[in-house]
C-alpha cells in the first residue's frame, strides 16, 4: 500500500499561500450537534465553579479533520479519536462535518458498538476508529479515526504523501479550526492558580501554521501513536487537522500541542531557556542530545500522526479506501487562491510579512462567524442554517 506514496522529487516545493489554497478546501471542521441537553451542560460548565472542576477538558470540543478520500456519494475524513468523546459515541450523538463551501454535513450513526477500550476489529462504518476517548481520560488506543459524510457535491480530496520523505528540518504545515474557549487569558487566572478560560466565542477562524520539523520517532502505541514534531505554532481546536509537506501533501494528523503549553484548568510550566531556543528554530539535537525520547521533544514541540502508520492500521484489518496519491493540480491551486495574496493575510494579521521558517496565521478569507448556530440541532438534524460566514455567505446544513 505504501509503495504508491513514492515522492516524486522533482516537484517544487510550494508557498504558504499555495499550501493554504489547498488547505482551504480540503480541511473540515468537526463537532458534537448542539442538542438542548448539551447546551444546557455546556452553560452549567461554564457558569458553574464545581462542574468546570469535574470538566476541565470542557463539555464541547470541536476538533479538524482532511478529506482524504471519497467512493461515490461518501467521503472520508481523516481525524483523531480524542474528539470523538466515548460517551457522546455510545448516545449516537450527531457529528457535524463543516466543509469548505460552509454546508454542515451530519453523521448520525457514529456508535460502532466497541466500546472503550475497543473491542473487535473496525470496519467500513461512518465513525472508524483505532482508538477511544474516555471522558477525563487519556486516549486508549491509536488517536487515530475516520467520519464519513455523504454528499452529491463535489469536494476535493487532499493528495497522500509519504511521511517518510519527511526529513528533520524539513517545513510542514498544519491547518485546523482554532477553539478560542479553550485559550488561557493572559494575566487572569483560577482560585487555585490555574490559568482561566476565555468565555464563550462564537466566531472561529481556520488557522494555518507552519514550523520546521524537529523530530520523528518510530509510532509507540504507548504514546497513542503520535511520532512527528514540529515547532509549536498550533492551537487547541486544531487536532485532527492535516499536517502538509512542502509539496502539499498529506503526512500526518495533527493533535498534540507541547505538554508545556499553558492550558485552561491546568497547572502552568514555565518555559526554560532550552526550550524558547528549540521553539526559535535551533537543532533540537544540540540540546535533547542525539536521541531524544517522545516525553522530551513533547515538551517542547507539537505532534501528530504518521500517515503511513495510519496506512498500516487500514491494512492490518483490510480496509480499503481509494485515495489520492496524485499532486494537488494547478487548477486546484489556483481555485483556492484569495485576492491579495499573502500580503494581504499578512496585513489583516497585524504583519508586514510571515517567517519563512516559523509562523502562522488565522486566514481572514475563511471564517465562521457564529459556530453555535451552525452547529444547533433541530429535530435531529444539525444546524439552524443562520451562520453568516464571509461576506454574509450562510452556511448550509445537511443531513445524512
Amino acid at each position: 500500500m505504501l509503495s504508491c506514496l513514492a515522492a516524486n522529487p522533482s516537484l517544487a516545493a510550494l508557498s504558504p499561500e499555495e499550501i493554504n489554497s489547498i488547505a482551504r478546501q480540503t480541511t473540515v471542521l468537526i463537532a458534537p450537534g448542539l442538542t438542548p441537553e448539551l447546551k444546557k451542560e455546556i452553560e452549567e460548565n461554564r457558569n458553574n465553579p464545581l462542574a468546570s472542576q469535574r470538566n476541565k477538558e470542557g463539555v464541547w470540543n470541536p476538533g479538524s479533520g482532511v478529506i482524504i478520500a471519497r467512493n461515490g456519494k461518501t467521503y472520508y475524513v481523516l481525524t483523531v479519536a480524542h474528539n470523538f468523546r466515548q460517551d457522546l459515541v455510545e448516545n449516537n450523538q450527531s457529528f457535524g462535518i463543516r466543509t469548505s463551501d460552509r454546508t454542515v454535513h451530519v453523521a448520525s450513526k457514529v456508535d460502532d458498538g466497541r466500546g472503550c477500550p475497543l473491542v473487535s476489529e473496525p470496519r467500513l462504518t461512518s465513525l472508524i476508529r483505532f482508538g477511544c476517548k474516555p471522558p477525563g481520560e487519556n486516549v486508549q488506543g491509536t488517536d487515530l479515526a475516520i467520519l464519513s459524510f455523504e454528499s452529491d457535491r463535489n469536494y476535493p480530496v487532499a493528495s497522500l504523501g509519504d511521511a517518510d520523505t519527511v526529513k528533520m528540518g524539513d517545513t510542514v504545515y498544519i491547518s485546523g479550526w482554532p477553539d478560542p474557549e479553550k485559550e488561557v487569558i493572559p494575566g487572569q487566572f483560577n482560585e487555585d492558580g490555574s490559568p482561566k478560560c476565555r468565555g464563550k466565542v462564537a466566531r472561529r477562524q481556520r488557522r494555518l501554521a507552519w514550523g520546521r520539523v524537529s523530530g520523528k520517532l518510530n509510532p509507540d502505541l504507548k504514546y497513542q501513536g503520535y511520532s512527528i514534531f514540529y515547532t509549536d505554532n498550533t492551537r487547541a481546536g486544531m487536532s485532527g487537522g492535516p499536517v502538509f509537506d512542502n509539496k502539499g501533501k498529506v503526512i500526518g494528523s495533527h493533535g498534540l500541542g507541547r505538554s508545556t503549553k499553558p492550558q485552561c484548568g491546568a497547572n502552568i510550566q514555565p518555559v526554560n531557556q532550552s526550550q524558547a531556543a528549540l521553539e526559535s528554530g535551533e537543532n533540537p539535537t544540540a540540546l535533547l542530545g542525539k536521541n531524544p525520547d517522545f516525553d522530551s521533544l513533547n515538551s517542547l514541540f507539537s505532534s501528530s500522526q504518521n500517515v503511513n502508520y495510519f496506512l498500516l492500521k487500514l491494512q492490518e484489518f483490510g480496509l480499503k479506501l481509494p485515495f489520492n496519491v496524485d499532486p494537488p493540480s494547478a487548477a486546484l491551486i489556483k481555485r483556492g487562491m484569495m485576492p491579495g495574496g499573502i500580503r494581504a493575510i499578512a496585513q489583516a494579521s497585524g504583519k508586514v510579512e510571515f517567517d519563512a521558517l516559523s509562523d502562522g496565521f488565522e486566514d481572514p478569507n475563511d471564517v465562521i462567524d457564529d459556530i453555535y448556530g451552525g452547529f444547533s440541532s433541530i429535530d435531529g438534524r444539525l444546524g439552524n442554517c443562520s451562520i453568516s460566514v464571509n461576506l454574509g455567505a450562510r452556511d448550509e446544513c445537511n443531513s445524512r
